[in-house]
């Protein structure tokens, strides 16, 4: 079950879809492994197979709306969400976190809207734009953790990420409670967010208000961080990662 569970998150982590030798080489198994892995998953509509080329199947899809309708979180985030962009006019966006990485479960336009609309589900690490607030609400280990998965990547604008220099990030952003991020992820987005917490403060999601870069300065980021604060105010406490 580990093995299948290890070949549909390569499937979930691929723009495209992937040819046998590649999914070998992505989960590191056996072609015969994998191929039994891929027929129990067809049988069940999680994979499908095109063109000697397996994606995810529209199985998926039901999954991930049994989630959406009952995750709490997520419920009770949109009423309080579309309250956020009434008051700022920006587009909120809830990513709940997921290990080290955080997926987006919740959007509520804002206006203008942005010019590039990230998908709900797409995942992105937690050492770059919104998800910092999620890193610095970790412990110290798991947050030098964050940090050190940064070496090599880059920024939207492809500047190379220092890991040292994340470290210090996160201990700000834990310091003053939000963050401020202009063309880090996306060049054309500019975002304030901060972490909604469980009963016992763990992280449980990135509650951010963005725009676009050009017509969204830092000190609209900063006017926005109260509202914003009250937000994730209202979400915290109520739940936990189980």
């Amino acid at each position: 079950m580990e093995r299948a569970l290890d070949v549909l998150e390569a499937l979930e982590r691929s723009e495209t879809p992937l040819r046998l030798v590649d999914l070998c080489r992505l989960v590191d198994l056996h072609p015969a492994t994998v191929l039994r892995s891929l027929a129990v998953l067809q049988r069940r509509g999680l994979v499908v197979a095109e063109n000697q080329t397996y994606r995810l199947g529209v199985a998926v899809l039901r999954m991930a709306h049994g989630f959406l309708v009952n995750d709490q979180l997520t419920q009770q985030a949109r009423p309080v969400m579309q309250s956020l962009t009434s008051v700022t006019g920006l587009t909120s966006s809830l990513y709940v976190r997921s290990g080290f990485e955080r997926v987006l479960a919740v959007r509520v336009d804002g206006s203008p809207q942005l010019h590039y609309q990230v998908p709900i589900g797409r995942w992105f690490p937690l050492y770059v734009g919104s998800g910092k607030v999620i890193a610095a609400h970790l412990p110290k280990d798991e947050r030098d953790a964050v940090a050190a998965m940064s070496e090599g990547c880059t920024n939207a604008s492809g500047e190379l990420l220092d890991p040292e220099r994340v470290r210090r990030e996160l201990e700000d952003i834990d310091r003053d409670g939000h963050s401020l991020t202009i063309g880090e992820r996306d060049v054309a987005v500019a975002a304030a967010a901060v972490a909604v917490t469980g009963p016992t403060g763990e992280p449980l999601a990135a509650l951010s208000v963005s725009g676009p870069s050009e017509h969204t300065s830092q000190d609209r980021l900063r006017q926005a961080v109260p509202e914003l604060r009250r937000a994730a105010s209202a979400l915290s406490g109520r739940h936990s990662l189980s």
